[in-house]
């Protein structure tokens, strides 16, 4: 089988070939990475900290990246910190539990830079809940929804 030279040389070229070509199709049919347009809105990915109990929740897009840290305030209470790579016009996030949303709450910034924002809201019943967070940045609107995985819920 490998003493026919047009094998060999088909064993080599084909992998070759495959790489190649995954690179041309994502180049000629692939998304092509654009600036956020104002009055658009734009969807957070979570980060893989968000899906264990880290205290802390990295969401991005592109540059844009923000930073979501709980602290317990009580049994019944916590304070959430929002912190932003760029200054936001306006933060807002929301608690939903088992089908039921509650209405958002707006955070506080807490710096004149507008990179620190502080909210406080009562704790998540259940590990099943989830945040919803949108933020405005130059005329632009980011959003997410993450599970509260995690916020810690046992101390």
């Amino acid at each position: 089988m490998f003493t026919n030279k047009h094998v060999v040389v088909a064993m080599l070229v084909a992998p070759v070939l495959a790489i190649l070509a995954w690179y041309a199709v994502d180049h000629l049919i692939g998304e092509k990475p654009h600036a956020a347009k104002p009055g658009e809105a734009y969807l957070l990915i979570a980060k893989s900290n968000c899906r264990y109990d880290s205290g802390q929740c990295d969401l991005a897009n592109g540059d844009f990246e923000v930073t979501l840290r709980a602290t317990r305030i009580g049994d019944v209470r916590m304070t959430l910190e929002l912190v932003s790579k760029f200054p936001l016009q306006q933060s807002t996030i929301g608690l939903v539990e088992s089908a039921i949303e509650r209405p958002p709450l707006p955070m506080d910034p807490t710096a004149a830079s507008a990179t620190r924002w502080v909210g406080e809201m009562s704790r998540p019943g259940s590990e099943e809940s989830s945040l919803r967070l949108a933020v405005l940045a130059e005329g632009v609107t980011y959003y997410a929804e993450v599970p509260v995985t995690f916020l810690e819920l046992e101390y």
